[in-house]
């Protein structure tokens, strides 16, 4: 039961996301945002790799790259890194497990690093947050990660829920 709750909420949010895709070409970033409950995450993800979509990880491939790195190198690369491994995906990609862009030691606003690369590609990005009634959130008040983007401030970027459906 629970297997098929996953794959019809996929389904819907598939839908959704494509109507999305097609409405970002003609806006500024072509970038729409995704939020999914916790614990449906990882059923959903694997349905959407089920189909003919590219699901990136992004910490596990910006780990590899910059491990070796000093602090500082990190922050110098990080954007490049991140544009490599969205590029390397062609016209579309669907980015996942993006909890490194919040790493406070990269000192990197994630939503304008999301943005940047956005504009020359169509990214889907598996927000790692949650979205409240009128923001996007990532971890929580007084942690050294915390960031909040207002829904007024994401002019032209989507959101969607994947049980509420498009949010902006």
């Amino acid at each position: 039961m629970k297997q098929e709750s996953a794959y019809s909420l996929t389904e819907r949010l598939l839908f959704n996301v494509n109507a999305a895709v097609i409405q970002a070409e003609y806006r500024s970033f072509k970038l729409v945002l995704v939020t999914i409950p916790k614990e449906l995450h990882r059923e959903i993800e694997a349905e959407i790799l089920n189909n003919p979509i590219r699901l990136v990880n992004l910490s596990k491939g910006l780990a590899r790259k910059l491990v070796s790195l000093s602090i500082r190198d990190r922050v110098r690369r990080l954007e490049g890194e991140v544009e490599k491994v969205a590029n390397d995906c062609g016209s579309s990609v669907w980015l996942t497990k993006l909890d490194v862009l919040f790493e406070p030691t990269l000192e990197n606003d994630p939503m304008r690093l999301l943005k940047s690369i956005a504009k020359s590609q169509t990214v889907v990005a598996i927000w790692p947050g949650e979205i409240t009634e009128t923001s996007v959130v990532y971890s929580k008040p007084g942690k050294s990660d915390y960031k909040t983007y207002s829904l007024k401030e994401l002019n032209d970027i989507q959101v969607i829920d994947a049980c509420n459906g498009v949010v902006k």
